[in-house]
């Protein structure tokens, strides 16, 4: 969506007779903070379910798909309903310069209270399952060298996840940036919602791809494929030094 957003300016610059500023304007922005949103939150749902499955194992009801589909849905209605209100209240303003909508830099309120939903509460939640794996994993008793070892794994991801938030918060730091500029000098580049589309942008992309390469399905989809692909190429290289003994007994 973020993407979308970006290919509306290139367009508005290439035919600057033509205005993007209408409530579709403000409706794509509300889409794409929505999305954001929901995708740093899907991260925190992760961990916390990597939390139910060390934490609570007995608790099948925690682990079940069930569970899994309500989680999801939640994760959604929380951002559709907490970016409306930025889209009831007008905060998505359009501007000229990147024929986009966005939230203003001179909302600082709102945009503050953005970036602390949008990245903060996700990096809390993740930070919080965190500290209770390990501080469970260390009551782990000796002898459960099997379920130590399987809480071991869980945590490693954990650890993965919290370090995709940290690097959406690294690419995040020159809209932060550029804000704390604006709130001590009352002053904003010409090129400040040019960075932040970008950095959302490249961050989004980067993560998307970190994500699935972490993910333990994604990686076992592709370990299978290459799984399938290796018994035919040794079958093929099989039949060529048969023909090839073939040829020479003759």
């Amino acid at each position: 969506m973020t993407l979308l957003i970006t290919i509306y300016g290139i367009y508005g610059n290439i035919y600057p007779s033509i205005s993007m500023d209408d409530y579709y304007c403000q409706l794509r922005s509300y889409i794409n903070y929505v999305f954001i949103c929901s995708f740093y939150y899907s991260c925190s749902l992760q961990a916390t379910f990597r939390l139910f499955r060390v934490v609570y194992p007995k608790q099948k009801v925690l682990q079940s798909n069930y569970a899994f589909v309500i989680a999801i849905i939640i994760q959604w209605i929380i951002p559709i309903l907490y970016i409306l209100a930025y889209l009831l209240g007008h905060d998505f303003e359009y501007h000229l310069e990147i024929n986009s909508c966005w939230l203003s830099f001179k909302s600082i309120r709102a945009l503050s209270i953005a970036m602390a939903f949008v990245y903060g509460s996700p990096l809390i939640i993740m930070g919080l399952v965190y500290v209770l794996i390990i501080r469970y994993i260390r009551r782990t008793a000796q002898t459960q060298q099997i379920r130590e070892n399987a809480n071991k794994r869980d945590l490693l991801i954990v650890k993965r996840i919290i370090l995709l938030v940290l690097i959406a918060l690294g690419i995040g730091t020159p809209t932060a940036f550029l804000l704390i500029i604006y709130m001590i000098s009352h002053e904003l580049t010409s090129l400040a919602y040019h960075v932040q589309g970008l950095s959302l942008t490249a961050g989004l992309v980067v993560e998307s791809i970190a994500l699935a390469v972490i993910t333990p399905q994604v990686r076992k989809i592709f370990k299978f494929n290459n799984q399938r692909i290796t018994p035919a190429t040794g079958g093929a290289f099989a039949v060529q030094v048969l023909r090839v003994d073939g040829v020479m007994g003759h």
